[in-house]
């Protein structure tokens, strides 16, 4: 008898009440197997190099990963890149071998390493192109004239077809960088003299209200960047942020967390209102992606919280929280000509002085926040889990963490 029928068959056997726990315990194992199965495949896939690729999920994978990863690390003064896909026709009865010939003269086109290309599909080789938003079309094209000629000499290919998207124009997530990419394809003949399909602009929406604005993720609860401050929305800072922490640990580099916190909120929206609160939180969001580093990586993860995840020592992640700290304090922000000031507290902690993982890093960090606020203060603070760990203080003052 088959093993899923033998399994109900005893199940049937069974008192009532035994049969729904057992059912119950095969249900969390299956359950507990397949989330160890997936976490498994994800981290192989993120350390995969390319000679590591054998099947179609395999480079369908690293290909999604790579962008998701681009996203995460944005270089946040251009904030551009483009999606291209192309997709081969061919005779051959060794299509994988004719995908990775075409992969490898598709490298010499773009400009690795900057740009990065990769399998995708069973009949396509794709590659995150690295340049500003408006210069993808043009990239793009330039790219599909130089692979028309060299597909002329590969005598296996009779005709490809090539689809772009561009971000951020085109989605902030990877699943809608991909299949916008694919639609713009799919609307090419592979007999055109330049068969190359550019994603049109989206349609222009209605332009939504401040108050719509200041709801986090409202607007679009798959995007990657948050619609207000434009940087890692809290439906994915936690994902991008650990993918990036286990980067910088594997690259052996010490590690900072920085939680920084708006002081007062409720009391600026008590004066100005929620919209003049929203002008403010999106201009400290300015002023972080102004002061730190184009590896470090920000992301909202409450209303007037932000999170900056930076390859560097805890002296360092320090230095970084007082400079922040006193580059929004001399801001002056605007919101229908009124002129606003605005304070905002850090709590800092460091890798590997105060934990193993992101999880322990932003417990610390968040703790010396919440000290600070304890305390009805605007300051920067590390992390001591002798002192924090304990009860919240009444009395006392922050202790000065500049070096």
């Amino acid at each position: 008898m088959p093993m899923p029928l033998l399994h109900l068959a005893l199940i049937a056997q069974l008192p009532l009440a035994q049969a729904g726990q057992l059912l119950l315990v095969i249900g969390l194992a299956f359950a507990i197997i397949t989330l160890i199965s997936s976490t498994h495949r994800f981290h192989r896939m993120v350390q995969f190099s390319e000679e590591d690729l054998v099947t179609v999920d395999d480079c369908n994978d690293f290909f999604f990963i790579q962008i998701a990863r681009y996203l995460s690390k944005i270089n946040r003064q251009t904030a551009g890149f483009g999606v291209i896909i192309v997709e081969l026709k061919t005779e051959a009865t060794d299509q994988r071998g004719v995908q990775e010939k075409l992969l490898g003269e598709f490298k010499k086109i773009i400009r690795e390493p900057v740009d990065k290309a990769c399998l995708y599909q069973t009949n396509c080789v794709a590659a995150i192109i690295d340049t500003e938003e408006s210069s993808v079309e043009p990239v793009s094209r330039r790219i599909a004239t130089d692979l028309k000629t060299v597909v002329s000499t590969l005598p296996d290919i009779t005709a490809f077809r090539i689809g772009v998207s561009a971000f951020p124009m085109h989605g902030g997530n990877t699943r809608q960088m991909i299949d916008t990419a694919i639609e713009a394809m799919e609307r090419v003949d592979f007999e055109e003299t330049l068969p190359i399909g550019m994603a049109p602009p989206p349609e222009e929406e209605e332009k939504p209200q401040p108050d719509e604005i200041g709801e986090l993720s409202r607007q679009d609860k798959h995007s990657s960047l948050d619609p207000l401050t434009g940087v890692l929305s809290p439906m994915v800072i936690g994902s991008y942020m650990r993918k990036y922490f286990a980067e910088i640990r594997r690259n052996k580099k010490p590690i900072a967390l920085l939680c920084v916190g708006v002081t007062g909120i409720e009391h600026l929206i008590s004066l100005h209102g929620e919209e003049a609160a929203d002008a403010v939180i999106a201009g400290v969001s300015g002023v972080l992606q102004r002061l730190t580093r184009e590896s470090d990586l920000i992301g909202r993860y409450h209303r007037d919280d932000f999170m900056v995840l930076a390859g560097c020592s805890m002296e360092q992640g320090e230095a970084m929280a007082l400079r922040l700290h006193e580059a929004v304090q001399k801001e002056t922000f605007t919101f229908e000509n009124r002129q606003i000031k605005a304070l905002v507290s850090v709590g800092v902690a460091a890798h590997p002085e105060h934990g193993r993982n992101l999880r322990d890093l932003f417990r610390g960090a968040y703790r010396a926040l919440e000290v600070l606020r304890g305390w009805n203060t605007s300051s920067c603070l590390m992390y001591d889990p002798a002192q924090h760990d304990k009860k919240r203080q009444r009395n006392g003052s922050p202790a000065k963490t500049g070096r």
